[in-house]
């Protein structure tokens, strides 16, 4: 009887781990934060519009490649149900349309010239 009580215990022990459904539902849940914090435009009254800065999408960006690594490990631990795999291609996308929109606003937040000044 001590052999099986042992013998269950250590299943049980061994069979508690995150489940891919978990994982991906964390990651659901990074993504929706960041959505609702950095990702969110701020309206500028001056400029009657939502303006975004380059630190914003690099926080906001940050954000969706934490949820994308969360999705990513949820694909290494089986998960391959429809929804999933839609929700995992779209941040992917999102990921890489935040890149661009980085890498150009961080051009144009550059000055033209070193130090401002044309020669």
């Amino acid at each position: 009887m001590p052999r099986m009580s042992f013998g269950l215990w250590l299943v049980l022990v061994l069979g508690c781990g995150e489940s891919a459904r978990e994982v991906y539902t964390q990651g659901m849940k990074a993504e929706g934060e960041a959505e609702r914090g950095p990702c969110k435009l701020v309206f500028d009254p001056q400029l009657g519009e939502n303006v975004i800065s380059a630190d914003q999408i690099q926080s906001c960006l940050k954000g969706q490649e934490e949820a994308l690594a969360l999705y990513d490990k949820a694909a290494g631990l089986g998960l391959k149900d429809l929804d999933f795999e839609r929700t995992h291609e779209q941040a992917r996308e999102r990921a890489r349309r935040l890149q661009g929109m980085l890498t150009t606003l961080r051009e144009l937040e550059q000055p033209e010239y070193p130090g401002g000044k044309a020669p």
